[in-house]
């Protein structure tokens, strides 16, 4: 069923934004949190001489969605340098000499912080590190087991970018504080797309009641007059607390702030709840300064990008759970541009469930239990359905999606693994060519130069009881046979929930799929090699190494990488060349 289309409009006046914001989100009480005042970029006391230059090899990249459009992860390689993140710490790694060459404290110096899925992304000699950080609330601010009372409106999460220079010994050279969480990112050239949602959040001051025993919880409400002597009304978010504004610091010299003008804000025609989801523009190669943020009323978890156009998709419940997407014009290296938005129904699995083909976006959802394909095309400043492919796996959950062009593939699983090929050429007559139901499922679908295409996921029993790592070959026939399979007892591939820590190398066929152990007597953990061909599937070897995270091709070295290491092994044959152990604080 086609959704009405959803169109944007502008705001006459700052008012009127910050009585919508308010309107669709009421403030929540949580814990305060206090500014971030950095000293990252302090290099280590123990740093090494960096890396000499040197040519750089010929090498794999991060495994991102679109060619075009590169992702933010925890290791990146430019084929000379390799760049971990792991906590708070950069390690750098010189490839050719297999050596670990520098190391940077990227730490803040407010106590007790809260790191959430710290990522980099690469420009020449320049690494931007992105971190989220909620802090702890200051003491005496919360006290378990109460019931807060009223505060004043603040941010509670903050984005921050370290922006280091990779030359002679690393140093941090800049950083930008975003009032937001950090959503995802994507990298064009030396220009990064960042998203961030901001929403406003409450101090919580402890204020307890005249002779009550400290050891004794509150559990009256804050509006009783016992429990608090403030008889002040509640206060209400300033616009200040939703709009997103950028801090921008830079040795030697004053901060400056950024904000963007609320008359520059767009707001849909039908409600798509509080908060503001932002675009921001940053390029490494000239440095941190305004990174003019297009903003829309509204929310988003799920951001698709493929060099030109950027998708930020979230879901919504009005009555029924709905899929909100808006798309940015990105092209170039200016500010971006809002050009329009659209609703289908029901909800995504991850960014792999949009693509962008011929102009028309094509977004896989799951509406209760019956997943189906939805074709919107631009009219205006509206992306309105065009065409729809319903019925796929009924009673049964989407578990994987990949577009290769016009064709489609799509897994659903209960019990056994429909494989589903399906023709989009036609926005307005999408088709199902075919479907292959096999026991097991893939969570995770990579395409081959030769037409085939890599399924990971789980092997399971009649019942549909997972029992361990499943890799399949299926060729490009309609509809689509596996062609070869490979299985491991009691092994578990997190590839589906990580697309990043799949390798496949297309010139030798070599797939690195890490795997970890489950079961009573748990085998070694590490990593998986396989030689997937057009000859089929054949194990080639396996690094043993403890949570392994990622791996890269850099010339005649695999490299795997886990918190606390990394390991160089033969291409060909995989044997041990180098052990790099990262030094702890």
């Amino acid at each position: 069923m086609a959704l009405p289309p959803l169109k944007l409009v502008g705001y006459d006046s700052c008012d009127a934004l910050l009585r919508d914001l308010r309107k669709a989100s009421p403030p929540e009480p949580v814990p305060e949190d206090r500014d971030l005042v950095g000293r990252a970029g302090v290099p280590d006391g123990n740093a090494y001489a960096a890396a000499p230059n040197q040519a750089p090899a010929q090498h794999s990249g991060t495994n991102a969605y679109e060619p075009d459009a590169d992702e933010p992860d925890s290791v990146k390689t430019d084929g000379r340098r390799i760049v971990a993140l792991t906590g708070d710490r950069l390690q750098i790694i010189d490839a050719a000499t297999r050596t670990l060459t520098a190391r940077l404290s990227l730490a803040t110096a407010t106590p007790g912080p809260y790191i959430r899925g710290d990522q980099l992304l690469l420009s020449g000699d320049r690494a931007l590190v992105i971190s989220t950080r909620s802090l702890l609330p200051p003491p005496g601010t919360v006290r378990p087991g109460t019931v807060p009372d009223r505060g004043p409106a603040v941010r509670r999460v903050q984005t921050t970018l370290t922006l280091v220079d990779l030359t002679g010994v690393p140093k941090a050279i800049g950083t930008m504080t975003v009032n937001g969480s950090y959503v995802d990112a994507r990298q064009t050239g030396s220009t990064v797309r960042l998203v961030v949602r901001s929403a406003p959040r409450m101090i919580i001051p402890f204020r307890p009641r005249e002779n009550m025993p400290q050891h004794l919880p509150r559990t009256t409400m804050p509006d009783s007059p016992s429990t608090s002597p403030s008889q002040e009304p509640t206060p209400q978010p300033k616009l200040d607390d939703w709009l997103p504004s950028a801090t921008v610091s830079v040795p030697g010299a004053p901060s400056r702030t950024y904000q963007e003008p609320c008359d520059q804000v767009k707001r849909p025609s039908a409600p798509t709840g509080g908060g503001l989801l932002s675009v921001l523009t940053i390029d490494p190669a000239k440095g941190l300064g305004d990174p003019q943020p297009v903003s829309v009323v509204g929310d988003g978890q799920t951001v698709y990008g493929n060099g030109t156009t950027l998708y930020v998709a979230g879901s919504t419940f009005t009555g029924t759970i709905q899929t909100r997407v808006h798309r940015f014009d990105v092209g170039g290296t200016g500010k971006p541009r809002w050009v329009a938005s659209g609703t289908v129904p029901g909800t995504l699995l991850n960014q792999y469930a949009l693509s962008e083909y011929q102009g028309a976006l094509r977004v896989a959802t799951t509406v209760g239990k019956v997943s189906g394909v939805h074709i919107l095309t631009r009219k205006d400043d509206r992306l309105t359905q065009v065409g729809q492919l319903d019925g796929l796996g009924r009673n049964e959950r989407l578990y994987a999606v990949r577009y290769l062009g016009r064709i489609a593939y799509a897994v659903t699983f209960r019990q056994v693994d429909p494989l589903y090929e399906l023709d989009l050429g036609d926005p307005a007559h999408p088709r199902a060519l075919g479907e292959l139901k096999i026991n097991g499922y893939s969570s995770y679908l990579h395409p081959t130069p030769d037409g085939h295409l890599i399924g990971v996921g789980q092997d399971v029993t009649a019942r549909g009881i997972p029992t361990g790592l499943l890799v399949s070959e299926f060729d490009g026939s309609t509809p689509p046979r596996r062609i070869a399979s490979y299985t491991e007892k009691d092994r578990l591939s997190y590839t589906g929930m990580d697309p990043h820590a799949f390798l496949y190398w297309p010139a030798t066929g070599l797939a690195v799929i890490p795997a970890q152990s489950i079961g009573t007597y748990p085998p070694p953990e590490g990593a998986f090699a396989l030689t997937i061909d057009a000859k089929g599937i054949r194990p080639t070897g396996f690094i043993r190494q403890d949570r392994v995270r990622r791996a890269m091709v850099i010339g005649d070295t695999l490299w795997t990488f886990s918190d606390t290491g990394a390991i160089a092994s033969g291409l060909t044959d995989l044997k041990r060349r180098a052990e790099i152990t990262y030094p702890q604080p």
